[in-house]
This record gives C-alpha cells, sequence and structure tokens, in this order.
C-alpha cells in the first residue's frame, strides 16, 4: 500500500469527473474514511497533504483522534459518517467538524443538550434512506418534516445531505440515486437555504457523485486500500 501514490490517483480522478461536469475541483471536498485503519496510516496520509478524515466508530475515533494530533498537531479535520448512538455522542461532539448521518429526533436532542453544555453549534448533515430496511436514514418524503423539527434544536446547524446508496458493480447504476438528491437539496433550498452540501460517493462511484453535484466524497479503500473489519 502506498497511500501517497493512491492519494495522487484519487485526486487527479476528482480532477477529472469535476472537469467533465465543468465544475470547479475547489468546490469539492475529499474526506479520507479512516474507519479500520490504523492511526500510523491515518499519520502517513495526514503528512501526504490530507486535511480531513471519517470515522465511523466513536469510541474508534475518540481513541485514535489522540494519537493522531498527537503527531501532526490539530492540522486535521474530523468527521462522523457512520450511525451515531445516543449514548456515544458524548465522544465526538468537541471533536468533529461535520456529522454526516443524523437521521433521528432522539439523537439531534441528546446533540443539542450537549451542544449547549460547551456553549457550541453542530454541523450535520441529515443521512438520507434508499429504501433499504436495514440501513438508516430519513425517507425522502419525510425529510421536509424532519427539517422543520430540526428547527426546535438552536444547537444544530443542518449543512446539507447525506446518501449512501445500494453498491453495485457497475457504478452508473448510482447515479439515479445521486440525481434524485441533488434534485431534492435543489427543491428545498427555497425553504432552507442552508442545505449547500450534498455528501456522496464512494470509492467505487465518486466519478459519477461528482458529475450529478457531490459537494463532499467519502473516499477510503481508493486511498487506504482494504481496511480490517
Amino acid at each position: 500500500m502506498n497511500i501517497a501514490q493512491n492519494l495522487k490517483r484519487v485526486r487527479e480522478r476528482i480532477k477529472i469527473a469535476a472537469l467533465k461536469a465543468q465544475r470547479n475541483v475547489g468546490e469539492i471536498k475529499l474526506v479520507a474514511v479512516s474507519k479500520g485503519i490504523e492511526a500510523e496510516s491515518v499519520i502517513e496520509a495526514a503528512k501526504c497533504g490530507i486535511k480531513s478524515f471519517g470515522e465511523n466508530y466513536a469510541q474508534e475515533f475518540r481513541d485514535k483522534c489522540d494519537l493522531v494530533e498527537k503527531a501532526v498537531g490539530k492540522k486535521v479535520e474530523w468527521h462522523f459518517t457512520g450511525r451515531l448512538q445516543r449514548n456515544k455522542v458524548r465522544y465526538i461532539l468537541d471533536k468533529v467538524k461535520l456529522i454526516h448521518s443524523l437521521d433521528s429526533v432522539s439523537i439531534a436532542e441528546e446533540i443539542n443538550k450537549r451542544a449547549e453544555k460547551i456553549e457550541t453549534k453542530v454541523p450535520v448533515l441529515i443521512e438520507l434512506n434508499t429504501n433499504e430496511e436495514a440501513k438508516g436514514g430519513v425517507k425522502f418524503d419525510q425529510i421536509e418534516d424532519f427539517l422543520l423539527e430540526l428547527r426546535r434544536f438552536p444547537q444544530i446547524e443542518v449543512k446539507g445531505l447525506m446518501i449512501m446508496p445500494p453498491f453495485f458493480d457497475n457504478p452508473e447504476m448510482t447515479r439515479p440515486y445521486f440525481r434524485n438528491v441533488r434534485e431534492l437539496r435543489d427543491k428545498l433550498q427555497g425553504r432552507f437555504p442552508s442545505l449547500r452540501e450534498l455528501s456522496m460517493g464512494m470509492s467505487g462511484d465518486f466519478e459519477v457523485a461528482i458529475e450529478e453535484g457531490a459537494t463532499i466524497v467519502r473516499i477510503g479503500t481508493a486511498i487506504f486500500g482494504p481496511r480490517r473489519e
């Protein structure tokens, strides 16, 4: 595994996809998904220039964050990209730049309560569900009601939407999912102008996601190689 070479290839692919879509590559944030990746590799990636890392498990993140920041300082930002349990909110709240996976009022209540105690605002994305029962997320036809309900929580700042479509061998199969999310975001923006970010696209399909409007891509395997579970 050569993280520097992998990262160079990924950045070139991002640039090509942006050019194809006639977009400015500077509009697209790369989040290196480091779940299941040892701290040493994350430190190496940070030294190669990656500034944003995504973690899925609160306790793993808490331990890894300390090790990485001791090595590189607070030069990196952390994103929480996995499903968040209410009793794990305390582990991440004062450490993450963005939570990608808010999908319930109960979690929003917990985030808001703890954010009030430390007098901070918490940027979040709303995770959308693609009609897969095993996955979390808010259903498309319930998103507007959910956004209205979140207005009760002044410490939460909703910045956009996130989606994790089903896996397909052919990345073109993900295009309708990404397009639907962008169209939904565009439709909602008149009423919810803070909805700007679209977190969508992973190692197997991020070029398609960029072509469909992704502002954040979450890439793990293409940078770090296969991860331990």
